[in-house]
């Protein structure tokens, strides 16, 4: 006789029988974890999150025992808000997306070893162990994509954080420094458009000014270069320092046509603002000239660099060569 639900009486009795056994197996199913996973997490740290994993595999167990799919079965939304609490929790351990990915994987390992030890599934039907493995491979591989989803937004949110904190972290200039610029406003550029410009200004000559014990003027020539720049950015433009003497503009949307314009405007302001200072242009596009962050700095230093090489005044783009 088959149910309702799609499972005859014999499969509902077989599938509950493992359901049971999952539950049983629980401290056991934890305690190899922790083993595996929390030996260098403090106490408290790793009985915390063990409860949280506890519950991943409590949630499982009504998985088994309900007919619907890996797709369909939220027990109202609570399964993705247990996702994102342990997601917090590896994020707050330390974990990075290979840990999190590891933490899921280890947790399988352990429910199917500790099951296997307590059910003779050479007694239950064929079926109900496919469907148990089935089941076991399917929740395993929609929690891991599922807390790797929220992982990312936690640290996503995080770097947000850290950029409002550290808008301002060159004290000169006002502006988002190298390493920021590298290691989050431009990668989260290339993440989020399907083309962008940026554009390296160099003041000519600067460390001839520091060594002469000019400081105080090579200063005013770096802020007055920050402040043209902003100036000729338009909106949505993200500018930050990107060395002693060098600043950026990088252009979401924009190739390196305009890029190539707006430091013209650049340069011509540098001459009239400042006495006896010019500035190089180096200019690259993505993707045009390069498919990924390292690259398209990579063509971004040549491009300067053959600027500086032409003289004072010079701008480059990585598309011409010119």
């Amino acid at each position: 006789m088959h149910l309702a639900c799609g499972y005859t009486v014999e499969e509902v009795s077989e599938a509950e029988t493992i359901a049971r056994e999952v539950e049983r197996c629980l401290p056991g199913v934890l305690a190899l974890w922790r083993e595996r996973r929390m030996e260098d997490l403090p106490e408290e740290d790793a009985i915390g999150f063990s409860r949280k994993m506890g519950r991943l595999v409590e949630a499982f167990v009504e998985f088994l025992r309900s007919p619907e799919s890996v797709e369909t079965f939220s027990l109202g939304g609570r399964t993705r808000e247990l996702v994102r609490e342990v997601a917090d929790e590896q994020h707050r351990v330390g974990r990075d997306a290979v840990g999190v990915i590891e933490d899921f994987a280890s947790l399988r390992r352990a429910l199917w070893e500790s099951v296997g030890r307590r059910v003779d599934f050479s007694r239950l039907g064929g079926e109900a162990t496919a469907r148990f493995f089935l089941k076991l491979m399917q929740a395993s591989d929609w929690v891991t994509h599922a807390a790797l989803e929220e992982f990312d937004a936690l640290v996503r949110r995080e770097m947000e954080e850290a950029l409002g904190r550290a808008a301002a972290t060159d004290l000169l200039t006002g502006l988002p420094d190298r390493d920021l610029f590298g290691r989050l406003l431009l990668p989260r550029a290339v993440d989020g458009n399907d083309r962008l410009s940026v554009a390296i200004f160099d003041i000519a000559g600067l460390s001839g000014v520091v060594a002469a014990g000019e400081v105080e003027r090579a200063r005013d020539a770096v802020r007055a270069l920050a402040e043209t720049v902003r100036g000729v950015a338009p909106e949505g433009a993200v500018c930050a320092r990107f060395g002693d003497d060098e600043i950026s503009l990088l252009l979401p949307g924009a190739g390196a046509e305009e890029a190539y314009q707006l430091a013209e405007a650049v340069v011509s302001e540098m001459e009239r603002v400042t006495e006896g200072f010019q500035v190089d242009v180096g200019i690259a596009e993505y993707p045009l000239h390069a498919e990924d962050v390292g690259t398209l700095l990579n063509e971004l230093q040549r491009a300067l660099n053959m600027a500086k090489r032409m003289g004072g005044g010079g701008i480059v783009s990585a598309k011409s060569g010119t």
